[in-house]
């Protein structure tokens, strides 16, 4: 249990600190980002397949030779996502749309998961499975240390991509492949073992991994196929789900159980957005986010074609996973507070705070999509919900108890004495 737990843990730390590369690009904008030989680009090709491949600029004043001359219409040639006079998509709204529905599911799967009903349990059985539970999450308790390491992580790893990009880069497809096989199955197992009755819930002991269930071996290649797909085709459409089972993996394996530690990691993730986005290249001669952002090539971001353009190839809008579980984070824990505290659904803190999350990320996708600025999300995602979150609290009277946190929750839905 404690192997799977620390492998939880230390997966979906990886996953978020290459997330937070994923750099918000000006969607419209007429230019590429700037980059010298070796930097990579996402290009849509065959049409309107909606596949992406990766491929590479020349420096510039830099000439091809006759082969390349004659293989160049041959290979995937960079686009534009859009002419930097094309207007507001239905797109950019329709990130929005998917995030918060994201969010949603993910809150109340980290509060409960799925058709689990502890009340129709023995004491016995109740009482085992809430220790197992507990368990779980106290591992993947992320505390205030554990933030500003975070972010000191999430940095030496995009400083490593940055220098090493071509190593990186295969390394990171290969890693990312094997946490979104986990994710994956992971946020299907819960839904197959219901509708397959548990017929496959009994144990299987792995060498070194421990006691698993006999689905994990039903599901395990039939994700690891799903991801062999996506390697292959590069479709946006299972770049999505992977990505989304991989918001789900870490939404569900890590916490936050206090404001503090919620105002350390978002506050932390501002400053490192903008130093990363705005301050790197005067540093380091590059924008270092928009250049590992362009080339890296795994499933970091949520893509959504956009609906008005007039172009033969797919031209997307993006979210990146970073802009949605870093704030996921506090959205689950003013859940849970909601819950610890009793306070109704359509007035509590996670209501506010939803509400907080969707509205800035309208902003933020309004400005991408009218004006065209490349900018990071977190500029406006981290006060859209740290201020309502703190606001409420103090309209409630609850900072302090919000700030130090809840130290242990278990809901009295979750006694089998409850039900009588």
């Amino acid at each position: 249990m404690k192997f799977h737990k620390s492998l939880c843990l230390l997966l979906a730390l990886v996953l978020v600190s290459v997330a937070l590369a994923e750099h918000k690009p000006a969607v419209g904008s007429d230019k590429a980002p700037a980059s010298k030989a070796g930097a990579t680009e996402l290009a849509p090709v065959g049409g309107r397949s909606g596949a992406l491949a990766v491929t590479s600029k020349l420096d510039e004043g830099g000439s091809e030779d006759e082969e390349g001359d004659e293989d160049k219409d041959k290979k995937p040639q960079p686009v534009k996502t859009a002419s930097k006079n094309a207007r507001l998509d239905p797109a950019n709204f329709v990130v929005v749309i998917i995030a918060g529905l994201v969010l949603f599911y993910c809150a109340y799967v980290a509060l409960r998961p799925p058709f689990v009903d502890v009340s129709k349990m023995s004491a016995s059985e109740a009482a085992a499975y809430n220790d197992t539970m507990q368990e779980i999450a106290d591992a993947g308790e992320l505390q205030w240390h554990s933030a500003i390491l975070f972010v000191f992580v999430a940095s030496i790893a995009l400083m490593l991509i940055f220098f090493f990009m071509s190593a990186m880069s295969v390394l990171i497809t290969i890693l990312f492949s094997l946490i979104a096989s986990l994710a994956l199955g992971a946020a299907l197992y819960p839904y197959v073992d219901h509708f397959t009755g548990r017929k496959f819930a009994n144990d299987v002991d792995v060498p070194v991994l421990g006691p698993m269930p006999s689905l994990v071996f039903i599901l395990a290649p039939a994700c690891a196929i799903v991801v062999f797909l996506w390697l292959v085709t590069k479709s946006w459409i299972l770049n999505n789900v992977l990505a989304i089972s991989l918001i789900i993996f870490f939404l569900t394996s890590i916490r936050l159980s206090s404001l503090t530690v919620a105002t350390i990691l978002m506050v932390l993730a501002f400053f490192y957005d903008i130093f990363w986005v705005f301050c790197s290249s005067s540093i380091f001669g590059k924008n270092v986010m928009v250049t590992v952002a362009t080339g890296l090539d795994v499933p970091i971001k949520i893509l959504v074609p956009l609906f008005l353009s007039e172009s033969e190839n797919w031209q997307f809008t993006l979210i990146g996973l970073g802009d949605i579980v870093l704030p996921g984070l506090l959205l689950c824990f003013a859940l849970r507070f909601d819950d610890y505290k009793g306070i109704p659904f359509q007035g509590g803190y996670f209501a506010v705070t939803m509400a907080g999350y969707c509205i800035s990320l309208t902003i933020c996708e309004i400005i991408v999509g009218s004006f065209h600025w490349a900018q990071p999300a977190m500029i406006y995602l981290v006060p859209g919900t740290l201020i309502p979150f703190t606001a409420m609290a103090l309209y409630r009277g609850e900072l302090s108890e919000a700030w130090d946190g809840i130290k242990s929750h278990q809901r009295i839905a979750d006694t089998p004495e409850a039900s009588v």
